[in-house]
């Protein structure tokens, strides 16, 4: 009988011990994702000038956005670059040029 007392008591210690204790969760906080920086800056103007023992060479290089649809996964950009060597013992380069249409998808 005595026996019985003991493990009636370690069950109901036990059973006390296993109860789950109600914690502060916090609730579920959801916020739109941030833009993707990519999309926000779309303009970009390059150039550059070396100078050496055979010349100079001169770049520059634009892209700018054009058409973006309203959902933000289509996008239409134009892009142009122009390049020349000058100078230098075999003289002056035909100019470099060109341009581009660049369409962008994202998933």
């Amino acid at each position: 009988m005595q026996l019985s007392f003991i493990a009636l008591a370690c069950c109901l210690v036990a059973c006390t011990m296993a109860y789950p204790h109600p914690e502060d969760k916090p609730k579920l906080n959801w916020t739109p994702p941030t833009p993707d920086p990519r999309q926000q800056q779309r303009w970009m103007l390059d150039g550059g000038y070396n100078k050496d023992q055979t010349g100079h060479d001169v770049h520059v290089q634009g892209q700018a956005p054009v058409w973006t649809s309203d959902n933000g996964r289509h996008e239409v950009d134009v892009a142009a670059q122009y390049g020349q060597h000058l100078g230098g013992p075999y003289g002056n380069s035909p100019p470099s040029y060109g341009g581009a249409g660049i369409y962008r998808f994202r998933f």
